[in-house]
């Protein structure tokens, strides 16, 4: 019994022929904003309707809150990550 090669097309597969162009940093950041912007909306609106006294249940009013923190405690970090990088390169000699 003879054992044949593994061919290259069982772990990697070649990228389309399509040019997929990288995106860009601030692209991304830009999507990352309305993404949190998008999250605090949400628990804005639940807390309107819950002071208007429509029936919400309680379990989704704490998990859009949840998620509107942990979205704004993100953006918070990457905002702190950005500021010491741009703080590093400050400090760095030419």
């Amino acid at each position: 019994m003879e054992i044949g090669k593994i061919g290259p097309g069982i772990f990697w597969h070649a990228p389309d022929k399509k040019t997929v162009k990288p995106a860009e940093f601030a692209e991304i950041l830009k999507e990352f904003l309305v993404w949190v912007d998008k999250k605090q909306k949400e628990a804005k609106e639940i807390r309107e309707a819950v002071l208007r006294g429509e029936d919400v249940p309680l379990h989704k009013m704490v998990v859009e809150f949840g998620k509107a923190e942990v979205a704004l405690n993100l953006l918070i970090e990457v905002r702190n990550r950005l500021l010491e990088g741009f703080q590093e390169l400050m400090r760095m000699q030419v």
